[in-house]
């Protein structure tokens, strides 16, 4: 009687157990979402780059640095290399990126990169792609130019 209650109850625990488990193995096998955010900038003349904010999935002040040794321009279009970094109250998140900038009519650009550090609650997106689509103002050298974009950062 005593061995038919104790084999009760040890398979009642391990269904228990398995029907607890079996969630969060199945939670633990899906991929994370992308982290979508919006950027407003503005171009520093001084950097040379921008400077902005970023809201969303990620809260805080990004700062973009141009590599001008790379910057070469064909038919009004800039291809360019620039790094980023991300100051959050969570941590930081610094990458790079490469993509092209529109001089003329539309005023976008397109970059694509990946997060080389992170710190903080954001250490898991080292080595993540980044992807961004913005536009600006008119660009106007020496002057005042705005942007707004959509950053993504696709965790792998």
């Amino acid at each position: 009687m005593k061995r038919k209650a104790i084999e009760t109850m040890v398979t009642i625990l391990f269904l228990t157990f398995a029907f607890l488990a079996l969630p969060l193995a199945s939670v633990s096998a899906q991929p994370m979402k992308p982290l979508r955010c919006e950027v407003s900038c503005s171009i520093d003349w001084g950097l040379p780059g921008w400077k902005g904010t970023v809201t969303g999935d990620i809260e805080g002040e990004i700062t973009y640095t141009l590599d001008v040794s790379t910057v070469w321009v064909k038919d009004d279009i800039e291809h360019f290399y620039e790094t980023w970094v991300i100051v959050t109250d969570e941590g930081t998140i610094s990458g790079f990126n490469e993509g092209i900038y529109m001089l003329k009519n539309k005023y976008m650009w397109v970059a694509n990169g990946r997060v080389t550090s992170a710190t903080g609650d954001w250490a898991y997106l080292v080595g993540c792609e980044e992807h961004e689509l913005g536009t600006t103002t008119s660009f106007i050298p020496g002057g005042d130019v705005d942007g707004t974009a959509i950053l993504t950062i696709m965790p792998g």
